[in-house]
């Protein structure tokens, strides 16, 4: 068994992390911010300089990355530290070569945080988009050869990657439907996955037991943000995001999240702009789900039922709950109560209301999912 078992999902919105080390036997929870960007190493060592004594005691909120390829003049800052920077989530590359540097300060944080000697190995298992699914051999290829040495946050490491795993985005919870009610319900099933995420949407359909086909297409819940900035005045992409998901289906200007987004301080302007930043994302949400829904209209053959995953699908969860009244849907509701129930002694370190704590449990579950199916296939062959 690997010293570190790690199953990691490179969210464009959020970067998610369920990992279990050999020596404890228990699943933990870790999350970062999306962001990376590419800096000289003297970027870093000013920004610790002047941040001298306030240093976070979290290892993933202040993480950057070198490779010896890189020399000693440039790293790779990712997830908060990145955002300080004003990194943007890079929606624009292929998410399986973002990916790599970002599993780099996951496993090196895991490290930091948790003592690990500077040589260890790792089992890790990942998500991608349908579309580059077909990239998971250079992504294992990169990977490996990444792992056998870098540097997180100065220390150098050498992991070996003794196995490895990648499966689509929203595979690992038809796995699970597949161990909650037996291969033979599984293989007389028409099942789809339908995974709802920031950068895009996927479609997975699997029929007799087999996954027969796949799409992905650039819908993602940055398409509806997108909108609304064109439409309002100095709003920033990360703000409006939470600021949108936490008000839901309450679109209007009494909502507290919308008021925060309010950028004039003049009284006689604040209702205005209250107005327009309501009608922007009332009416972008209306666009957003209609090209969803037509998209899902042309897509989706006759299935028994549906499995919906990713975050913008709990933003739609109406829409989507009127769109398969006719059909059985699988929201994953058990498995959400065991990733609460799992991480509830560590409830404080990432959500601070009911909501968000349902909006994260329902993000994590595919992950969480695949964590789990990942252990026991690790634990049979052991």
């Amino acid at each position: 068994m690997s010293n570190l078992i790690v199953s990691f999902d490179p969210g464009a919105s959020l970067t998610k992390i369920v990992y279990e080390l050999a020596t404890e036997g228990k699943p933990c929870l870790m999350t970062m911010e999306p962001e990376m960007l590419k800096l000289p190493q003297s970027s870093i060592d000013a920004y610790m300089s002047s941040r001298k004594g306030l240093e976070s005691s979290k290892p993933a909120d202040e993480a950057w990355v070198s490779n010896p390829a890189d020399g000693d003049t440039q790293c790779t800052v990712v997830g908060f530290l990145a955002r300080q920077f004003s990194a943007s989530a890079r929606l624009d590359k292929l998410k399986y070569e973002t990916s790599i540097h970002k599993a780099l300060a996951v496993i090196g944080a895991i490290a930091q945080h948790n003592k690990l000697p500077n040589r260890f190995s790792l089992s890790l298992t990942s998500l991608l988009p349908y579309g580059e699914y077909q990239n998971r051999q250079a992504f294992e290829q990169q990977l490996q050869s990444a792992l056998k040495d870098f540097r997180f946050r100065g220390q150098r490491l050498r992991v070996k990657l003794e196995r490895f795993e990648c499966l689509p985005e929203g595979a690992g919870l038809a796995m699970i439907r597949q161990r909650q009610n037996g291969k033979e319900w599984f293989n007389a099933q028409t099942i789809a996955v339908l995974m709802f995420g920031h950068r895009n949407t996927s479609l997975l359909l699997f029929e007799r037991g087999k996954m027969t086909a796949g799409y992905t297409n650039g819908l993602g819940f940055h398409q509806m943000v997108k909108r609304v900035i064109e439409r309002t005045s100095g709003q920033d992409a990360t703000a409006l995001t939470s600021a949108i998901y936490a008000a839901g289906s309450d679109i209007t200007p009494d909502n507290q999240a919308i008021r925060t987004l309010v950028k004039s301080r003049e009284p006689k302007n604040i209702d205005y702009e209250l107005q327009m930043i309501v009608n922007a994302i009332a009416t972008a949400k209306a666009e957003y789900w209609s090209r969803l829904y037509d998209w899902l209209e042309s897509t989706l053959p006759a299935v028994n039922e549906v499995i919906l995953s990713g975050g913008a699908a709990l933003y739609l969860e109406q829409e989507l709950q009127d769109c398969f009244q006719e059909i059985s849907t699988y929201w994953g509701a058990d498995l959400q109560q065991q990733v609460q129930e799992v991480f509830k002694d560590k409830s404080n370190d990432y959500y601070r209301t009911f909501r968000e704590q349902e909006a994260l449990s329902f993000r994590l579950i595919d992950a969480f999912g695949l964590f789990m199916r990942f252990r026991a296939q690790m634990e049979k062959v052991a």
